[in-house]
């Protein structure tokens, strides 16, 4: 069956009417409730039908957001990428990387989180440094008074 095939198929239909009703009919990127809606997969799994997934994987957007995130989203990602490589970040950085991101408690939407991210790197992060290594140092000084 062709991926379009999959999406005529039943399942694939009330898992979409599912994520629809979810978001309120409404695009969840530009709150867009009078274009053409699209229910987007944040993520694929090889070998998962499309109707497969929890419905936390899925959001609704609108066919200029769609087509905007599947053109653009790549792109990024491989910026991105290539920024984590040029800066010199090796495997087991990336894990420490991972291991925040798993941590995170996202309460915001995800682009303002984002926001406070990027805020966070281009302003802030002089002082979470400093904060860094303050508390390294007085967890070394605990460490060693209880070793002692």
């Amino acid at each position: 069956m062709t991926y379009l095939e999959k999406l005529q198929d039943p399942r694939w239909q009330k898992k979409r009417l599912e994520v629809l009703e979810r978001d309120e009919w409404m695009c969840q990127r530009c709150q867009d409730n009078e274009s053409t809606l699209h229910v987007h997969h944040l993520s694929y799994t090889a070998g998962k039908e499309p109707w497969e997934y929890d419905l936390t994987n899925f959001i609704t957007l609108c066919k200029g957001c769609h087509e905007y995130e599947n053109e653009t989203r790549p792109e990024y990602e491989k910026m991105l990428l290539s920024i984590i490589k040029s800066k010199g970040f090796m495997a087991d950085d990336l894990y420490v990387l991972v291991s925040g991101f798993l941590k995170l408690q996202i309460e915001k939407a995800p682009e303002v989180t984002a926001s406070i991210i990027e805020f966070s790197l281009s302003t802030g992060f002089e002082s979470v440094s400093n904060l860094f290594w303050e508390n390294l140092d007085e967890r070394i000084k605990q460490k060693g008074n209880h070793n002692g």
